[in-house]
């Protein structure tokens, strides 16, 4: 019963992230969350440079981070579609696969402006969100910050040092 409860409520909070209001991820979020975002992109290296190793980078820690990468990814327009959620453990500690594709529609309703798809790895130990790790083709994401406008994350001091 409670793996449909948590699908719902991601399914729930990623409508309401579409929407624009990532309030409802943040609040499940524990203080100490870590984010791991692959890749040689502005996303993955906007607090911490890049680290290439076997273990996943933690890209973003703690609230702050998670929530600068959560509006700057409302504020790209990026929309996630989930495919499948997969739930398992218990509530000391639940592991969940997401699949999605997320894009950036195109204003003019053409082509997507960027698109990729994603599986996303979940914890959540006794409701709070602790970590979040990406795996995604990162080569998209590169070339998309290629065409994009120059980006700094404010209070990063990886932004700092390149300004």
């Amino acid at each position: 019963m409670y793996k449909a409860t948590i699908r719902a409520l991601l399914r729930h909070s990623v409508k309401k992230l579409n929407a624009g209001d990532y309030s409802m991820l943040l609040k499940m979020a524990s203080p100490h969350f870590e984010l791991a975002f692959p890749g040689d992109n502005s996303w993955a290296t906007a607090f911490r440079p890049l680290q290439r190793s076997r273990a996943p980078h933690v890209t973003h820690r703690g609230l702050d981070e998670a929530t600068a990468f959560a509006e700057r990814f409302v504020s790209e327009g990026i929309q996630f579609h989930i495919e499948d959620i997969l739930v398992n453990g218990g509530p000391w500690k639940i592991r969940i696969a997401m699949r999605v594709h997320d894009f950036v529609p195109a204003r003019d309703g053409g082509d997507d402006v960027y698109n990729n798809r994603v599986v996303a790895f979940l914890e959540i130990r006794w409701g709070r969100l602790v970590r979040w790790e990406d795996y995604e083709d990162t080569q998209r994401v590169a070339d998309w910050d290629t065409q994009r406008p120059s980006r700094q994350v404010t209070n990063s001091p990886i932004a700092a040092e390149v300004s």
